[in-house]
């Protein structure tokens, strides 16, 4: 599926992992509001995959040319009476999305490019990955949960220093901060992601939905989520393997 400046497509060795690319490299894959609607309803439409016979188990965002995004269009998609509502909701639904969601990160990610690799659950970066927020250069400011987020991730330390000081993370930063998973190229990132796609999907579902919750001790359907995981056939699934000394073949059941 091509939209625009977004290009959606499986795997050809592994149909469960699904790959997002931002293609719009003359614009260093610059979001406005139209692209990040565009990136928000191909994330709702893999989710909708989990109902058929080929579900998406793996979602991997990267970006076509050098940048991953140069963030926000300065040209004017920035000023736009809509573009912080499509921004949040694209957020929102890769934040939401059960599927875990992998950001290749092969080059720089600015700004709202930033926020996209926040967003997502795993990081793989390049030799030229690196993560870059000037808003304080443009006189600009971000929402709470970008700060909170990235604090999270990196420590309270980095992120001041890359929100308050425009301090740029690149591959050797991350990797010591456990914001990156790995250091690889764009084929890793995918060889990564299928390794992931292998793994239980109840059981990573509840982990995305723990991690990202608020407050996980009041949310019963992370209960719920938990008990389900524990009486599902892929329970039962990778007991056997286990007996039968083979690798388990999960469902999502």
């Amino acid at each position: 599926m091509t939209v625009q400046s977004l290009r959606v497509e499986r795997d050809s060795h592994n149909p469960h992992v699904a790959i997002i690319t931002l293609n719009d490299p003359d614009k260093r894959n610059a979001l406005d509001a139209a692209k990040a609607s565009a990136l928000e309803n191909a994330i709702i439409e893999l989710e909708a995959t989990r109902q058929t016979d080929q579900p998406v188990r793996v979602i991997v965002i990267r970006g076509e040319g050098p940048a991953f995004c140069a963030g926000a269009d300065l040209s004017g998609g920035v000023y736009a009476r809509d573009f912080f509502d499509s921004l949040t909701r694209m957020l929102t639904a890769i934040a939401r999305c059960p599927i875990p969601v992998i950001a290749d990160v092969q080059g720089p990610a600015v700004g709202a490019g930033c926020q996209v690799v926040l967003a997502c659950d795993l990081r793989v970066f390049g030799d030229r990955g690196a993560v870059w927020v000037p808003a304080a250069q443009h006189g600009f400011a971000l929402d709470t949960w970008t700060h909170q987020r990235l604090c999270e991730l990196v420590g309270g330390g980095h992120a001041r220093n890359i929100m308050i000081g425009a301090a740029t993370m690149g591959v050797e930063q991350a990797l010591a901060t456990g914001f990156a998973s790995l250091h690889a190229d764009p084929a890793g990132a995918v060889e990564y992601a299928r390794t992931i796609a292998a793994q239980a999907p109840l059981s990573m579902e509840h982990s995305k939905r723990v991690l990202n919750s608020a407050d996980a001790s009041r949310d019963p359907s992370l209960d719920m989520l938990f008990r389900k995981a524990w009486a599902s056939e892929d329970a039962q699934e990778a007991r056997a393997a286990r007996a039968e000394k083979r690798v388990p073949r999960f469902r999502g059941q």
